[in-house]
């Protein structure tokens, strides 16, 4: 369960009722947006410079599908590569772990536990372990194999649930900022 749990460290996510979540994009401005309307997932498996998470096929699989349902909803059609696409997927994945120590100074207690006696100064530290995740969403020219769009998404993952919730509102927040809007 340890692996499992480390794995779920993938990509970002918000915390309960407030999202921290960064979305970035960047795209080709000559770039004929309009006739991108089918798509395929480059067959590619990702290696091992990518992070643990991404790697695993059950989060993969979750981003994918997230991914999928969104641009489904976008009116975007999946087909195969075989089937001749108008843009190629790929997504990878990465996050860092961090450790962040803040000393809130001194508090002051009691020497002993049971009853009245002298008082004592001492520190105060909170030690807290996250990990700050990103998902990178390509989009890539199937006749030119040129990049056309690229979409990211950062955030602070805490817990398996920031990954579960995050994998969702990347995916949405991501495929809503695509296409860019015209300048």
């Amino acid at each position: 369960m340890p692996s499992l749990r480390f794995s779920m460290l993938l990509l970002f996510t918000a915390l309960a009722g407030c999202s921290t979540m960064r979305i970035r994009t960047e795209y080709d401005p000559s770039a004929p947006f309009a006739r991108y309307r089918t798509y395929a997932w480059i067959a590619a498996a990702p290696g091992p410079e990518q992070a643990t998470p991404i790697r695993n096929p059950q989060i993969r699989a979750r981003v994918v599908a997230a991914l999928d349902r969104e641009m489904a909803a976008k009116g975007l059609t999946r087909t195969s590569i075989e089937a001749g696409p108008d843009f190629l997927v790929s997504v990878l994945g990465w996050a860092k772990t961090r450790i962040d120590v803040t000393n809130y100074g001194y508090a002051y207690v009691p020497v002993y536990a049971y009853g009245p006696g002298p008082v004592r100064a001492v520190p105060v530290t909170q030690v807290r372990q996250y990990a700050d995740g990103t998902l990178l969403l390509d989009f890539v020219d199937a006749k030119t194999m040129k990049l056309f769009w690229r979409g990211t998404a950062s955030d602070t993952i805490t817990t398996a649930e920031d990954v579960r919730r995050g994998i969702d509102e990347a995916a949405s927040k991501l495929v809503a900022a695509y296409p860019p809007k015209p300048q």
